[in-house]
């Protein structure tokens, strides 16, 4: 008994170390200036899940070990890449004190890892279950995949989505390893990595029992990893050529949040100042970050008149036509907001954020939040809850439709996509992450809007507040980019591309192809053993 529990326990140390070394390309982010770094770690990527499958795939464990195992990796592995929250302390933007905002990072590091462990494991073991049922290799590691990109859609349903940590954002320093995208989306990406480790593990755990079976796996695994890397260097060298370019000026103007709502900083002066500097740029867009000014944008009376003079400024200062971010209020409901303005004065109507943050724009089940832990209830950072953007139109400007979005929305797929099938010919992008200081999580949420472009093939022009803003072309590569706590301007000519990807047009539906062969495997299984018996 006592040998079993030792053996038990060096499996789970084994599964623990296995998810922190999973975990390092989400977290060297920090590292952009080391390439080597970055690039083993992606590569590492493509591997890295082998430990998990080779104690996935022996067949002979209790479904009891086999959730344990799933729940401790995954654990693990998201209380590392969540390690940010830390960063957040103290969270005196949000009006807590420091006792209390240990106690609300304390829950978000535990109860986010602890949550999405749960939803992954669920989906894992589901088609661990199916692939115990099958006798080709192939099948069971194409199962095991299929209950992977369940698990991290599974995050993005519901009141708390939180899709954060998506296996592709540990590979965007090498884009061309992600331009499958473009045919099935970012969950194909997962599928394709998961698919790989699989096969390799597979190679593994069967090299002392059918050596030959062990090399078709391995040689499985080469060939789908090479197949996906061809595909991407063709794609990469096989230009759109298009004469339809767009020049495009970001202004970073590195105001924290804290200082921004405080009034302690002249925010009009310094884009001002930003704007002079750069007057010279000829571009055709210019881009403020979210909330950029701290004003409300009525319905009815458009700009307030000091904010309607600044922005005019601006816009004629750089002879662009200048996205910014304010709050919009509209039939009694306030909106985050990004609006067009005219260097003549006129004002577009505005692209409501579609994807609002539990508790920093809005309060979940606030009644019941409130009574259970009162503090949760206070780390609204506004005064009332912002409310959902409808609208999936672009914006249209002179040089083109502009597929609007705001923070938190660029890290689901869909928004994007639906706006880019209305028309949208480039992806703009105002957030603020100042809130995340100099943490990994700056990282982290900047290389989704590189696989927007990648899915769409449209250029993304990204305005962070305090950074990171990026400039990238429609195949996710950068082409210019700001640093973390600087106030500075990026500029860049970009192509437009407008040619639609396929999945564009058909969107994600191979989330809905994972679920019916799973679905499809248990009952056909369970229809053949009853039929034999």
């Amino acid at each position: 008994m006592a040998a079993n529990e030792m053996r038990g326990t060096k499996k789970t140390l084994f599964l623990v170390a296995c998810s922190l070394l999973f975990a390092l390309p989400f977290m060297t982010k920090n590292f952009v200036s080391v390439p080597y770094v970055n690039g083993f770690c992606a590569i590492f990527g493509w591997c890295g899940l082998s430990g998990l499958f080779i104690t996935l795939f022996d067949f002979n464990k209790t479904s009891k070990r086999v959730l344990c195992s799933l729940f401790c990796f995954f654990f693990a592995f998201y209380f590392c890449v969540y390690s940010w929250f830390v960063n957040l302390y103290p969270l005196d933007f949000a009006g807590l004190g420091s006792v209390e905002s240990i106690g609300v990072i304390i829950i978000a590091e535990t109860a986010i890892p602890f949550i999405h462990a749960c939803l992954m494991t669920f989906f894992v073991f589901a088609s661990y279950f199916a692939a115990k049922r099958v006798n080709n290799c192939f099948v069971r590691a194409a199962l095991v995949g299929f209950g992977y990109v369940l698990g991290e859609f599974s995050q993005s349903l519901g009141t708390f989505a939180f899709p954060w940590v998506r296996l592709f954002v540990g590979q965007t320093s090498f884009p061309v390893l992600l331009q499958s995208a473009s045919l099935f989306g970012s969950y194909f990406i997962t599928f394709l990595m998961v698919l790989v480790n699989a096969l390799l593990a597979m190679s593994l755990v069967g090299l002392n029992v059918d050596k030959k079976k062990a090399f078709t796996c391995l040689l499985s695994a080469v060939l789908i990893f090479s197949a996906n890397l061809v595909f991407g260097v063709v794609r990469v060298n096989v230009g759109a050529n298009s004469e339809k370019t767009l020049s495009a000026i970001v202004l970073q103007g590195n105001i924290p949040s804290g200082e921004k709502w405080s009034g302690d900083v002249d925010e009009k002066a310094k884009y001002l100042a930003l704007a002079q500097l750069s007057s010279d740029t000829n571009a055709d867009i210019a881009v403020m970050p979210e909330t950029a000014l701290p004003v409300t944008v009525y319905s009815d009376d458009g700009f307030t008149s000091d904010a309607e003079r600044t922005l005019a400024e601006i816009s004629q200062t750089l002879d662009a036509e200048l996205f910014a971010g304010a709050f919009g209020y509209d039939d009694g409901k306030i909106y985050n907001s990004l609006f067009l303005f005219d260097k003549d004065g006129a004002v577009s109507k505005p692209y409501n954020k579609r994807n609002i943050v539990p508790f920093g724009e809005f309060l979940p089940y606030r009644s019941i939040i409130e009574k259970i832990v009162p503090s949760l209830g206070e780390i609204n950072m506004l005064s009332s809850d912002i409310s959902r953007g409808e609208s999936v139109v672009p914006i249209e400007t002179k040089k083109g439709k502009a597929a609007c979005l705001i923070c938190f929305d660029s890290i689901f797929p869909e928004t994007a996509r639906r706006q880019i099938k209305n028309g949208g010919e480039f992806i703009v992008i105002a957030t603020n992450d100042s809130w995340y200081k100099t943490s990994d999580a700056i990282f982290q949420h900047a290389d989704h809007a590189i696989m927007r472009g990648i899915e769409n093939n449209v250029p993304v022009i990204r305005c962070a507040n305090t950074g990171v803003s990026r400039i990238t072309d429609r195949l996710g590569y950068m082409v210019t980019e700001s640093e973390v706590n600087e106030t500075t301007v990026i500029s860049a000519t970009v192509e437009l591309n407008g040619n639609m990807t396929l999945y564009t047009r058909i969107g994600d539906i191979f989330v809905l192809v994972c679920f019916v062969s799973i679905v499809f495997v248990l009952i056909f299984v369970k229809n053949k053993k009853a039929s034999s018996e």
